[in-house]
Order: C-alpha cells, then structure tokens, then sequence
C-alpha cells in the first residue's frame, strides 16, 4: 500500500501550514529519512523527511497555499506497487506519530551531505527559488529591530536560510560564527541528548554528568547566550532564546533530539517544546524555569556581583544541600567566567529579561498538558533557588522525581539518578562511561 505523505503538525497550536520549498519531485527515488519538503509557519520552518522508502508520487502540495494539517500532499510508492487511487484531505492524525519514526535518525552531526549543502548555499541566490526568503522567526524578528534587508543577507542555514547568527554579525553581514557555542561531548549514532545549562553556569559544567550516562549514547551541550564562549544575546524571553538554540542545533545539522534543561535552560528547553515539538523527542527537566516559580533575586545579585572566590562561594553555597558539592576548582571556573570582560553586565542585563524579580511574564504549564512526547522532571527536595512546591500544578502525563536532600543542582547531587532517567528516556539504556 502507497504511503502517504501528509503535512504534520510542527508546533501545539498549528491548524494549518504551507508548503515553502520542494526539495523531490515526482519519479524522484526517496530514502527513509530523507528530507522532502519545508513547512513554514508564523512561528517555525521545518524540513519534513520522508517517512518511507520508494519512488515519490502524485505531489500535489502546492508552494505558499495554506492548508489543513493532515492534508496528504504526495504519496511514496515502492517497488512495483501502483499509485493509489485519488482522494481528498485526511483527518489530522497525531503528529508526532508521523513525523518522529520509530528507528533513530542517522547520526545527528554534520554529514557530508550537509557539509556540500552548507557550500552550495553560500553560492546560492539570496531569494530561493520562487521568490521565497527563508528565514528563522528569530531572524526575521532580528531584522525588524535592527532595519535589515533580509534580501541583502546572505543565509548560513540549510539550502541558504537565514539564521540569527547571519544577522548578529553586524547589519547586513553574516557573523563570523554560527550563533550559540556548541560542543559535542561525545558522538555516536542516533538522535543525541541535548543539554542546556543554567544561569550563569557553562556547557562545561555538564560533563560530570557524563560518567553517568551510557557510553553509546551521543551528547552535545551548547553554551547559552551572554554565558561561556556564546555571544550576548536580543533576545527577550525564553522563546527568543529558544530560537537561538533551534537555530545552533538546524546549522549543526541535528534534527531532531532528547533534551535535558536545568534551571533557566529548563524554561528554555520548554520554550523550544512548544516551537518546535516535531524535533524534541522527549524532555527531561531539572528544577525548570517557566512553571510560575520565582527565582532567588539573592542569588541572581550575589552571583553577578561576587569580586572573589570567597564571595562566590558563598553564594554558590545556595545550590546545593550540602557545602562539600562546591569545591574550589567548582568556584575558581565560575570565577573566571564571571570576569571575562562585559560577562557580569550581560548576564544582569539577561536576568532583568528572563528572571524578573516577580517571576516568569507566562507560565509553561500549558506546553507540559499538551505535550506529546515523555516528559520527566526531577527537584531537589532542598532546592533554595528555584522552590518545588509549583509542581503541583503539573499534569498528570509528566513524570515527577522530587529527590530528598538534593538542592538546585540534581545533576551533580543526585547525577545517578538524573543520568538513569535521561537514558531511559533517550532509549539508551547501557553501561556508563566511566569518568
């Protein structure tokens, strides 16, 4: 029987989309995987990849019309097997079930492919083809605050797409980096866990954590805007932030992931849930952000203001149940990020954004009751920043861990027990690495 090639929903409250750029055409032989079309919505683009193997037929989505989800746009033949007859739009099947396949995509780093893609691009006209510009939201709502000429800019993202990055460069002009600091902490095949760190901590502040994960399973961290090696940020909330991620893991070349948020990359991993729900494939939360909860202005000021190891050891004291987690090497890392020239405004500047002393703009409950992938969340009984009592708002669906005499840090408190939950909800259950 023909499969059916149907426009799936790419983020909660999508009814319909429309199609921005063909990458097959009919007779075009497809693999499992492959990427078939873009969808662009007022929020998020999206490559949708084929669902099967064989030969594409009967395409009939047609570019910038807007049309229902779960209308079928093509059908996949195999081998000798006849088109199917005509039919009109299907009921909206449940979207993650077609556009997240059962197996693992194929390694989620840069392949080859993407790499000769990534050249074409660049050689490539600024206006796709049929007029369309493909830009990210972000970079679109980066180009209205600055006055940028999309059209003058030349995209550093798939098949040219305009990336925040390509506008944070200067006006007009791509950056000289690709965005976020990214870097994989161990590759390997199939969708990789993804971790996103917390106020004012690093992508180096995961890698503990590795000892306790399975040795197979591929891990990348990146560093958020205004923190380790990432450049500052225009961003003005999470799901600003959110896009900023989605745009580092798109020039990655990694489509869909497991995602693991702590603190204020919690909030940020449950903006990019509700953006782009087809890409995660199951998050796990450490004392989120976004829930309602305010967090600790003493400790957001301590943090920004300590002049020495002293002083921020006093105030990293507040992460952790007991005293011993925070070493001197601990310290003496966090010092040195802190006086990196303009680090400490930035990260105040970040604060009034994202951390405002009366709590969150929204509440992100709503995204954890309509989520369609596993959610876990893990709080330290003894969490003094961020106060666990909001997860009794939590739907039932999502997993709850409150772990006693654990703090605000459970991935270095309770890191056994956060690296078991993670890989069982990657699927990647197996022996850990050994540190």
């Amino acid at each position: 029987m023909a499969t059916e090639v149907i426009l799936p929903r790419v983020d909660m409250d999508m009814a319909e989309g429309k199609i921005a750029h063909w990458y097959v055409k009919d007779g075009d032989a497809v693999r499992k995987g492959q990427v078939l079309f873009e969808i662009e919505t007022d929020k998020a683009t999206m490559e949708v990849d084929a669902p099967a193997d064989g030969t594409m037929h009967g395409i009939r989505g047609e570019i910038g019309v807007s049309m229902p989800v779960g209308e079928i746009v093509g059908w996949i033949l195999a081998a000798g097997e006849a088109p199917p007859a005509e039919s009109g739009p299907v009921a909206a099947p449940d979207a993650h079930a077609e556009a997240l396949p059962d197996e693992p995509v194929a390694q989620a780093i840069a392949q080859p492919a993407a790499i000769a893609a990534a050249a074409a691009a660049a050689a490539a006209p600024l206006v796709a083809e049929g007029g369309l510009l493909r830009a990210t939201p972000l970079a679109r709502s980066l180009a209205r605050q600055r006055g940028i000429d999309l059209a003058t800019v030349r995209g550093s993202g798939p098949d040219g797409r305009i990336l925040a990055a390509d506008l944070l460069g200067g006006a007009g002009a791509p950056a000289d980096a690709p965005g976020l600091h990214l870097q994989w902490l161990r590759t390997g095949q199939g969708a990789p866990l993804v971790l996103i760190h917390g106020f004012g901590a690093d992508l180096g502040s995961w890698r503990p954590l590795l000892a306790h994960l399975p040795a197979t399973l591929p891990v990348l961290a990146l560093d958020l805007p205004s923190h380790g090696k990432s450049p500052e940020s225009a961003s003005v909330d999470l799901a600003g932030v959110a896009a900023e991620v989605l745009d580092r893991l798109t020039h990655e070349g990694v489509e869909t992931a497991h995602v693991l948020g702590h603190s204020l990359g919690g909030g940020v991993a449950l903006a990019l849930l509700q953006q782009a729900a087809v890409r995660v494939r199951s998050l796990t939360l450490l004392a989120p952000l976004g829930l309602g909860g305010r967090a600790d202005a003493a400790f957001i000021d301590g943090l920004t203001q300590a002049e020495d190891e002293s002083m921020l050891k006093a105030v990293m004291g507040r992460l952790v149940h007991e005293a011993r987690w925070i070493t001197g090497s601990f310290v003496a890392t966090a010092l040195q990020q802190l006086q990196r020239p303009g680090r400490r405004e930035a990260l105040r500047t970040l604060a009034e954004r994202l951390l405002p002393a009366d709590g969150p703009a929204s509440s992100l409950h709503a995204v954890l009751a309509q989520a369609d992938v596993p959610v876990h969340v893990l709080w330290g009984r003894e969490d003094r920043i961020l106060p666990w009592a909001q997860v009794e708002a939590l739907p039932p669906s999502v997993g709850l861990h409150l772990l006693p005499g654990v703090g605000h840090l459970p991935q270095v408190e309770a890191g056994a027990w956060v690296g078991q939950v993670a890989a069982l909800q990657c699927g990647a259950v197996g022996s850990a690495a050994q540190a």
